[in-house]
């Protein structure tokens, strides 16, 4: 016999996603939709009862959710929970979708920007608004450059595969070097990573947050930096120090800088960043799924699905966070 469970979607998942969520679920269980955003007394109504959650509840109403067995979250990153003051409710499970949903596409996104500040597109576009027919000086070829990846996981490595096929010797940052990872020519720590800085021509931070990455990119690793080198950052805001990379840009150093995330986020809008002609700042959007783009939305209703049959069928669940 199958298990019954109530279930919760926070998500705008479409209508095709929500039946095969349905489906994946059973007969047996209710499935309920309802897109937010909530306060915390309605979201607090809508999780009694609920044994399941998809997607991502506030963690101080989390906590008072007895009925709350197991958490699937619809994002990569947990920080929401596993960084929070709150403490996620001990005896409940958390799973993400970390390796599944978002490398496809913001790697492409970590390229589109490589690609565009190599080719001074940046520079090409703000004098088209000025009806301005000058050329922006040098371009960088990728052949034979050298990429440091702070994260070799899923995005790192679908980035990592990118740049390989234009030629780029992709060095990636990890905790465990010893097992390969697809893209790379070979693996170092973190705490090997800034011997790396000197001689690289690309550095893509795609690293999850943690007190270790937190501010590591600061003044003096940023100037370790070559000065013809490109920054991009889709991992987390906190690896960078965005005033200090202000600072380095202004004295003409790094070739540019692509920022989707940025710490505080969004910055001020005095910040210098904003109005620095080498740094593209987009907001937070390298790996939007629900609205934006349907492949991803596509990848995270697999994990979803996968997992519901399993807890069903009583199984172990993939994406384990907690």
């Amino acid at each position: 016999m199958e298990k019954s469970t109530r279930i919760l979607v926070l998500v705008p998942f479409c209508e095709q996603h929500m039946e095969r969520i349905r489906e994946a679920a059973g007969p047996q269980s209710s499935v309920v939709q309802c897109v937010g955003p909530h306060d915390e007394a309605a979201l607090h109504a809508l999780l009694d009862g609920v044994d399941v959650v998809i997607g991502e509840p506030n963690p101080a109403v989390l906590a008072k959710a007895p009925s709350v067995r197991w958490v699937q979250m619809t994002w990569a990153g947990t920080d929401l929970y596993t960084r929070n003051a709150v403490p996620f409710p001990t005896g409940m499970r958390l799973t993400n979708v970390a390796g599944s949903a978002y490398g496809h596409i913001i790697s492409q996104y970590v390229l589109a920007q490589v690609l565009s500040i190599a080719h001074n597109l940046p520079s090409y576009i703000r004098q088209e608004s000025q009806a301005l027919w000058k050329g922006a000086g040098s371009v960088m070829t990728l052949e034979g450059t050298r990429a440091l990846v702070f994260g070799a996981g899923d995005i790192g490595s679908c980035t990592a595969c990118h740049l390989t096929h234009f030629g780029v010797e992709c060095v990636g940052i990890c905790r465990n070097v010893s097992q390969p990872r697809a893209g790379f020519t070979h693996l170092v720590t973190l705490d090997q990573a800034e011997t790396m800085l000197p001689s690289s021509d690309i550095v893509v931070c795609c690293l999850p947050s943690s007190t270790e990455t937190d501010g590591y990119l600061n003044e003096r690793r940023l100037r370790l930096m070559k000065d013809a080198s490109i920054l991009v950052n889709v991992g987390r805001g906190r690896f960078v120090d965005c005033d200090a990379l202000a600072q380095v840009l202004a004295e003409g150093r790094l070739r540019g800088a692509a920022l989707d995330v940025t710490n505080p986020e969004p910055l001020p809008p005095a910040h210098p960043l904003w109005s620095e002609p080498r740094c593209v700042i987009t907001p937070h959007v390298a790996g939007k799924a629900f609205g934006v783009c349907p492949d991803t939305e596509n990848r995270i209703c697999d994990v979803v699905c996968e997992n519901l049959k399993r807890w069903i069928a009583e199984e172990p669940l993939t994406h384990v966070v907690i």
